[in-house]
């Protein structure tokens, strides 16, 4: 009887031998690419050094492996595609890249023409493009920076990608990450997933790229990967529609979860509640929220806060015609809730702004679908003695009492942070009125 427990348990960890040797022989074929999912899992374990070996891995494209890891529908594992199925689905396709940080391009000015020339880069005639977060495009070309302030730093020509006319702009490849949320790539997340538990595939990602680790790191990692897991599948239980004077009352800084992000940043933070009577004075505008993390569950099951981390306004119209339920711009604390908000808006089967920007002719997704449309609110009341500046929906006609993202038939624009608003004719109203375009 002990010979034979003896050769099980031999044979078990012969087992467990060969399994974490296959991945290990994946993981030296190319990259880590991780999903967004799991990123963003692996962020809210700030306090966890493995989860931060991993986000170190992936944020320095270190050569390593083309997992695809993403998680699953079980706590204690995550699926990943091999390397060689990744291949023949992206032989045809560029790498495609997501800003993931802002700010971080080069301006027009002479200083960085040098760079601009080793890079291909021809500034004249072109606009110098800031490109928002969530942008996906291509690298065309990349340089190593010959500053003695900046060594090592490297900069890119990123090319918007699969767009008619797409921009260009030269960013520092930092505000870059590796994939992007297109058709072109939606097959790898779905095609030959392979489950393994997670223990097992951290402890052989980090072998490979050479970090130490012990057997109780990971035994940490793993349960802090399931609890924070139970955490997050819970998420949505954070989120709340208001509308009425509570629309205004959110819109407050007061209310906001300290920080900075676009919510904090927000040109309409400090703005006095009255601005906001075109959305609480109309039933056909919500305002979705997220709730901070410290708050409380009602009797009811439900979560409060009163504090939120996230915000978006809710419409009720048409798009070319159709009824739909359109989420606009979203405003986070941390870039990481944008996506929570869309998996949301998925869940609800809202429309949503493909790219988090001011743009008010801008595409539109449902998750499967994305279009550009006409976006046409009927309200119950527009004429008003303030506005607050609107993203999206800023051409209201006043005596048919619409909204609308496109200039087709309106009388009032709204894109003023001091109340005012411009007619047809461009001439202005309300005090103080200025172009911002820091919002």
């Amino acid at each position: 009887m002990l010979i034979k427990k003896y050769v099980n348990m031999k044979l078990n960890k012969y087992q467990e031998y060969i399994s974490e040797k296959v991945i290990y022989d994946l993981i030296l074929e190319s990259k880590v690419v991780f999903s967004k999912k799991f990123i963003n899992l692996l962020s809210m374990m700030d306090s966890n050094k493995l989860a931060k070996e991993l986000l170190n891995l992936y944020s320095k494209d270190i050569n390593v492996t083309q997992n695809y890891i993403d998680i699953t529908d079980e706590k204690d594992a995550v699926s990943f595609t091999p390397d060689r199925k990744v291949q023949e689905l992206t032989k045809d396709i560029p790498e495609i890249y997501t800003v993931v940080e802002s700010g971080k391009y080069l301006t027009h000015g002479d200083a960085n023409l040098p760079v601009f020339k080793r890079l291909g880069y021809e500034r004249e005639g072109r606009e110098n493009w800031a490109p928002d977060i969530g942008t996906v495009g291509v690298i065309l070309s990349e340089t190593l920076s010959k500053s003695t302030r900046n060594p090592g730093r490297i900069y890119v020509l990123f090319q918007e990608y699969n767009t008619e006319n797409p921009r260009l702009a030269v960013l520092n490849k930092e505000a870059l990450q590796l994939g992007g949320d297109v058709d072109e790539f939606r097959a790898i997340w779905t095609t030959a997933r392979n489950p393994i538990k997670v223990g097992r595939l951290v402890r052989a990602i980090l072998t490979v790229a050479k970090i130490p680790f012990t057997a109780k790191d990971i035994e940490d990692f793993t349960n802090q990967y399931k609890s924070t897991y139970d955490i997050s599948k819970d998420a949505f239980k954070k989120f709340d529609i208001v509308s009425g004077s509570d629309i205004a009352y959110w819109y407050s800084a007061d209310h906001y979860v300290p920080g900075g992000g676009t919510l904090n940043n927000s040109c309409m933070a400090h703005s006095d509640s009255n601005y906001f009577d075109i959305y609480s004075r109309n039933k056909q505008v919500k305002l979705v929220i997220l709730y901070g993390d410290n708050g409380t569950l009602t009797p009811e099951g439900d979560f409060k806060s009163n504090k939120i981390k996230g915000r978006a306004l809710l419409w009720e119209l048409t798009m070319d015609g159709s009824p739909v339920t359109f989420m606009d711009r979203i405003y986070t604390v941390n870039d990481s809730d944008t996506d929570l908000f869309k998996e949301f808006a998925q869940q609800n089967g809202w429309w949503y702004k493909s790219r988090q920007s001011m743009e008010q002719d801008e595409d539109f997704t449902d998750g499967k679908t994305t279009k550009r449309a006409l976006l046409v609110a009927d309200l119950d009341k527009t004429d008003f003695d303030k506005y607050p500046y609107t993203d999206t929906l800023s051409f209201i006609n006043t005596n048919d009492d619409t909204a609308s993202n496109r200039a087709e038939d309106y009388n009032r624009v709204l894109r003023d942070t001091s109340g005012g608003w411009e007619d047809e004719d461009g001439n202005s109203y309300g005090d103080d009125y200025y172009d911002d375009d820091d919002y």
